[in-house]
């Protein structure tokens, strides 16, 4: 199972009796966040186009082409990841439960005790603020990356493998942190199958661009990185991973 089809076994995971009720609560936080995102984004754009390409000097105007696509990329990554972000910290507790139950399901540990709301709360806003603070430097290179004229030519680029990046480490870490995987371990599991991860991250970042579709992604991509968990994450797969690797 490939990072794409890891997301597409999200859709029907959260279908399944005993986990709608955990999805509902995120699902409307979702839609709440994404409309009040979407509309500031759109009632801004125009402004901000014009802030930006007035930077530009008389002589360099013909670059504003250039500018104006990159800082669309920017824009439109922003608004995701503010919206990702925000609507994370609010529902994590809640996706923390809903990818523990998950996990029950797939690996068949019917005997695990199940993870607490209460319990998580206080361990899941933690952890969503340390990915945060993780997240911000990166963020804050891309948009100096995306100011420097002739260099800023690979931002969208940049921008795309960073959203990728940064989807993948947000929706499989609801099941490494319930599985007690420090925050760094992690990253180090991502890179070591860095590929399939940045399969899953753009399956999940491109689908948050579909209307009504981008609805119903955040239960469904913490669904798809719980199966992303087990089928690539965990350390027996993470093993065979690199000794396949090394072998090659």
């Amino acid at each position: 199972m490939n990072g794409i089809q890891c997301l597409v076994s999200g859709f029907k995971l959260v279908r399944a009796p005993g986990l709608r009720e955990y999805v509902i609560v995120p699902l409307l936080i979702n839609m709440v966040m994404l409309s009040i995102f979407a509309a500031y984004g759109y009632s801004h754009y125009q402004q901000w186009m014009v802030y930006l390409t007035g930077w530009l000097p008389d002589w360099l105007q013909f670059l504003a082409w250039i500018v104006q696509m990159v800082a669309s990329v920017a824009i439109f990554v922003l608004t995701i990841y503010s919206f990702s972000v925000v609507a994370n910290i609010i529902a994590s507790p809640f996706n923390a439960v809903l990818s523990d139950r998950i996990e029950v399901q797939l690996r068949g540990e019917q005997t695990r005790v199940p993870v607490s709301l209460m319990l998580t709360l206080g361990r899941a806003v933690s952890r969503e603020v340390l990915k945060l603070l993780y997240y911000l430097p990166r963020l804050l290179g891309l948009i100096v990356l995306s100011l420097v004229p002739g260099v800023n030519v690979i931002a969208p680029l940049a921008w795309l493998l960073f959203g990728a990046w940064m989807m993948a480490i947000q929706y499989t870490d609801y099941a490494a942190d319930n599985n007690a995987l420090e925050f760094e371990r992690l990253r180090q599991r991502l890179r070591a199958n860095l590929f399939q991860s940045l399969l899953f991250g753009m399956a999940v970042y491109f689908l948050i661009a579909i209307p009504l579709l981008n609805l119903l992604l955040i239960p469904v991509a913490v669904a798809g990185g719980t199966v992303f968990w087990v089928e690539w994450l965990t350390k027996a797969g993470t093993t065979a991973t690199l000794n396949t690797n090394s072998k090659a």
